[in-house]
């Protein structure tokens, strides 16, 4: 995916069919960040007027990637419901399922614009969003917890999630469940490892599972890193490849397990003035009208599904030379270390 003159003249044909000749992708690069989908932006020239804006392309990627599946598809519908029902998504500009005309499907969106809050550096050290001044950084915090909790109260079933339903031998977080051990099940095979914490950690999410039935739609990666802030406010929701229906407090918890992550787990202070754990689970209460009760057992199962998808990124990082062999990322990152804490509390 390097030649992008060649992308260009591939996509520039396939764009005018989608959209009667309107528009032209003047630039392609690729984007920094993410490893599940190929991912590249550029800047698309409106005919009339002569108006410039961002897009992004995202490319189903071929052979072993973080997820064992990786559907553009699925993320396209999702993202063309959510976009339905208000949620602040970016707008889409066309699906291709032909693999013959970049050599895999893809999809494109626009790009949102705004400022989303950087993790690497971390914004626990450096960047726009860790130099805002403390009622800034609280104020774009809690309205993405807001997002978040709009997110919760939506009624899936009218804006036609349900394909997202598991099968009817399985409840929501057993399906979940079953996924993720899949995905470890898959992880160790490919590096010849076992992952002894990961499988104590299974065992005791399967034993404590807690008895609610509420269902909510869960974005699947619910972060600072994935929102765009304009003046302080949510201006976009980002990364919709893991959408599923599950408890409401789905997404909360992996908000604050993926912050925690980032200092923690990483052994550096947390950001200044960043709301707690307290406050922001008192303000998704409020806004969402949830209760957070479940919230301790989901904290667990984050964790442990950030591990899992950690054993993949860092046999990534180390596979294309990013850290060295020694460090062991897959077995040492954020997600393991909050994982050991929990261990050293709950005893798996």
């Amino acid at each position: 995916m390097t030649d992008m003159p060649a992308l260009l003249e591939k996509i520039n044909p396939w764009l005018a069919r989608q959209h009667a000749e309107k528009y032209q992708v003047k630039s392609l690069q690729s984007a920094n960040g993410g490893y599940s989908n190929i991912t590249l932006v550029g800047e698309l020239t409106h005919h009339q007027g002569n108006v410039h804006s961002g897009i992004v392309v995202r490319i189903q990627p071929e052979g072993a990637a973080v997820f064992p599946d990786c559907d553009v598809q699925a993320q396209y519908q999702t993202m063309h419901l959510l976009r339905q029902a208000g949620l602040p998504v970016p707008g889409l500009l066309g699906l291709e399922m032909d693999a013959s005309i970049l050599g895999a499907p893809f999809f494109v969106m626009s790009r949102i614009e705004g400022q989303v809050p950087n993790e690497n550096p971390l914004y626990h050290l450096e960047g726009w969003f860790h130099d805002l001044k403390p009622d800034a950084i609280k104020q774009c915090w809690f309205s993405g917890i807001e997002g978040l909790a709009k997110l919760a109260k939506l009624d899936w079933q009218s804006a036609g999630f349900q394909f997202l339903l598991p099968p009817k031998e399985q409840s929501a977080l057993e399906h979940q469940i079953h996924y993720y051990e899949n995905m470890l099940r898959w992880s160790e095979q490919l590096s010849g490892k076992h992952y002894a914490l990961l499988d104590r950690c299974l065992n005791w999410l399967v034993a404590n599972q807690p008895n609610t039935n509420a269902l909510s739609l869960s974005w699947g990666d619910a972060k600072l890193g994935n929102c765009v802030f304009q003046n302080g406010q949510l201006t976009g929701m980002l990364d919709w490849e893991r959408p599923a229906l599950s408890n409401p407090v789905d997404d909360l918890s992996w908000w604050l397990m993926l912050d925690q992550s980032l200092c923690t787990g990483y052994g550096v202070p947390r950001l200044a003035h960043l709301p707690s754990r307290e406050e922001t689970i008192a303000h998704w209460e409020k806004v969402s009208g949830f209760s957070a009760k479940d919230l301790p057992y989901y904290d667990v199962f984050s964790a442990w599904r950030f591990a899992i998808i950690m054993t993949r990124i860092g046999r990534i990082f180390t596979e294309r030379g990013w850290v060295p062999v020694e460090a062991e990322m897959d077995l040492r990152n954020g997600g393991s270390r909050l994982l050991e804490l929990l261990d050293e509390r709950l005893h798996f």
